[in-house]
């Protein structure tokens, strides 16, 4: 009775983490497409590269000049995900609250003369309110870098919530955006900068992938 009942739980477990997979467990490989992610401007889709990217898989790529930046200004936007394209057909749009997605993780990398820290920005589908977020490490020219984002509340990733609460921006995601800080070296010059993603997934809590293994182990208890 006891091996049914934790059985019965961990299937009900599993139907419940299934409605949730499009935001959990939500990943961007750029298979076949840049997958309507746009470049800086919005207008253009980022450009699609089969092979090159980590381990020589796909990633796709946007192009940026430097000449509009000033030191100190507000970090360029130079790839953009965005529910109104759609971008990934909008599976990672919703509330990431109740999804349980605490953060997520890519592959970044760019050719500008200079590491840079990796920004982001995470807003509704109106694009307002927006949470603002920062890498706490550089990334370093010509390298594939694993950029990470801790978006639970509270996180010292996010600086800023754009004068809103992190309730009201994370329970209604629909835009996705990732830049660059511009150092004062870099400001203004004419610079044709390249910056490319590979391998986007959205990461769930520790405590749901510990419960989504023990729902398979009673599952195969049960075979």
């Amino acid at each position: 009775m006891q091996i049914r009942t934790s059985v019965a739980a961990s299937l009900a477990f599993l139907a419940a983490t299934a409605a949730h997979a499009a935001i959990v467990g939500f990943t961007e490989n750029f298979t076949t497409d840049s997958a309507n992610w746009r470049n800086a401007g919005g207008v253009t889709p980022l450009t699609w590269s089969a092979a090159g990217g980590p381990l020589g898989g796909s990633f796709a790529s946007s192009t940026f000049n430097l000449s509009t930046t000033t030191s100190g200004g507000f970090p360029p936007t130079v790839i953009r995900a965005h529910a109104s394209y759609p971008s990934s057909g909008g599976a990672y749009v919703g509330n990431w609250i109740t999804e349980g997605a605490t953060g997520v993780v890519f592959q970044f990398r760019h050719n500008l003369p200079e590491a840079v820290f990796v920004t982001g920005r995470f807003a509704s589908p109106q694009n307002f309110p927006g949470a603002s977020v920062l890498s706490s490490a550089a990334v370093q020219a010509g390298v594939w870098t694993t950029v990470s984002f801790n978006l639970t509340e509270g996180s010292n990733d996010i600086i800023s919530l754009g004068g809103s609460t992190y309730a009201a921006i994370f329970s209604n995601i629909g835009n996705m955006q990732f830049g660059f800080n511009v150092s004062p070296t870099l400001a203004g010059q004419n610079i044709d900068g390249t910056f490319d993603i590979a391998n986007f997934q959205i990461v769930p809590a520790p405590g749901a992938l510990a419960l989504i293994a023990l729902a398979g182990l009673v599952t195969r208890r049960r075979r």
